[in-house]
């Protein structure tokens, strides 16, 4: 998982993250919002790769750099193919961009669907992007398999690791980091 934080050019103190949202038709949790994530390949040297190749194949937003350390959550789910209950465990980063990253497409309340320009170019595996406030993840509808999608659905483990990554990039401002980790492409 990559998480991408940027501002609106009318709210520059506003953090925003960017999430995408999922194609219903080709993978489970359809039409649910997330960030960019997936498994690694086996040509990935290590996981920090695998995030920042996910990141590019599903946005075109290549990170140059992964900042601070990793975070993780854990959950259950069931199978698709087997039905079997197994354990989910996602690793999360935070990304430092090649090319600086302007949120423009941002959530409306009152319409209830992103807005503005677009401008992100996101993978067949999904439908839409945009830029979130951490107010607004907070506010998302959590998953429930069997009840319709409302417009900005999340799931709650996703959800919550997206709010740690808000908090823990909140605590980094004005603190030494840990080193970053370039990637070569």
């Amino acid at each position: 998982m990559a998480v991408t934080f940027s501002y609106h050019p009318d709210s520059p103190s506003k953090l925003r993250v960017l999430l995408i949202l999922r194609n219903g038709k080709e993978s489970s949790w359809g039409n649910t919002w997330e960030t960019r994530g997936g498994t690694p390949d086996e040509e990935d040297p290590t996981i920090i790769h695998s995030a920042a190749r996910e990141s590019g194949e599903e946005t075109q937003i290549w990170p140059s750099r992964i900042a601070g350390n990793a975070f993780t959550c854990s959950f259950y789910h069931e199978d698709r193919k087997t039905g079997d209950i197994v354990l989910m465990r996602t690793l999360g980063f935070t990304t430092i961009d090649n090319e600086e990253t302007m949120a423009q497409r941002i959530w409306s309340s009152e319409m209830q669907q992103p807005v503005g320009q677009s401008s992100v170019k996101i993978s067949h595996e999904h439908l839409d992007h945009c830029w979130f406030t951490e107010d607004e993840v907070r506010s998302a509808a959590l998953y429930e398999q069997a009840t319709p999608r409302r417009p900005f659905t999340m799931l709650r483990a996703k959800r919550d690791m997206v709010l740690l990554a808000f908090e823990l990039f909140r605590k980094s401002q004005g603190q030494n980091l840990p080193p970053s980790i370039d990637i070569v492409r």
